[in-house]
């Protein structure tokens, strides 16, 4: 799938943003968020999370920071609303404003070169290298209606491809951020301060209790395959058909490659087993693994 074209823009109806402003808009994320916040320059970005008492991630998303006590959270749309109450509720008395901007349309930018454009709300994403091309990406957010490209199956693409997920409303609540390698994209901080579930997510650094991982998988499909893999879907093994052994976290289709490519949150005591999803009865078989596009850090 290799794409010439220099700038690609697509709309992305399942992306939103929400807006953190005010003196005290700093030490309140630093509080809250697996990240150092505190680390973040002016026109830098991070992936971060925001983790229940347990550990789990009930949200996850990019931070980029335009100016000085300004900081904007770019997260799945189906989840926006329930995590911008949660933040509301630690507010206190913290001189902040949080605003969930529905009115702004996000789009996904694909280019040539990495950098700044005109966009006043933008966010650049890690680059993704696939099918021998580098592809640049960043997230813009706009009130205008942007001219596009219909390349909206590329994004989710490289989505997939780069090997860093995004929590959506299916998949909340079930990964410690070590399960699908936020660790290693650099989504956690071990050195920063306290934050909910911070106590779990370092012992299981620590102790190396981290039995599961993220993997790219993809299946083969046929012209005539009717077949949706959505993120939450759950994937099985020969070894041990009635329990699920692995999550669908994100899933795009390649239609030039007649394949269906996701993220797969897996046991890895299961990852050289047949895997297969079950559906209306029937088997999705022959799922291949691939390794994410980055090592697993060690600490």
């Amino acid at each position: 799938m290799t794409n010439t074209n220099t700038s690609l823009i697509s709309p992305l109806p399942d992306w939103t943003l929400i807006q953190v402003r005010g003196p005290d808009s700093s030490p309140f994320l630093q509080n809250l968020l697996t990240n150092n916040i505190l680390s973040l320059a002016i026109n830098e970005q991070q992936l971060s999370g925001f983790c229940s008492p347990k550990g789990r991630l009930l949200a996850s998303f990019w931070i980029s920071h335009p100016a000085i006590d300004s900081y904007d959270l770019w997260i799945s749309a189906d989840i926006a609303q329930e995590f911008s109450k949660k933040l509301s509720m630690y507010r206190l008395r913290s001189k902040v404003m949080i605003e969930l901007k529905t009115e702004l349309n996000v789009y996904g930018h694909i280019i040539a070169e990495p950098g700044l454009d005109q966009s006043p709300i933008q966010c650049n994403l890690p680059s993704v290298f696939y099918n021998h091309q580098e592809y640049h990406r960043r997230l813009i957010a706009t009130s205008d209606v942007l001219m596009n490209s219909d390349s909206q199956y590329l994004w989710r693409l490289l989505e997939v491809h780069s090997g860093i997920s995004r929590i959506t409303d299916a998949t909340k609540d079930l990964f410690i951020p070590q399960m699908i390698n936020f660790e290693s994209v650099g989504a956690v901080d071990f050195k920063k301060g306290c934050y909910p579930g911070q106590e779990i997510v370092a012992r299981s650094q620590y102790l190396g209790a981290v039995k599961r991982r993220l993997k790219i998988a993809y299946v083969n499909i046929t012209k005539n395959q009717d077949l949706i893999i959505s993120p939450g879907m759950e994937v099985y093994s020969t070894a041990d058909p009635d329990q699920a052994c692995g999550v669908v976290v994100l899933s795009s289709m390649d239609i030039s490659q007649s394949r269906y490519y996701f993220q797969l949150e897996i046991k890895l005591s299961q990852t050289q087993e047949n895997l297969y999803f079950k559906m209306n009865d029937l088997q999705i078989s022959d799922i291949v693994l691939l390794d994410p596009p980055y090592p697993l850090i060690t600490i």
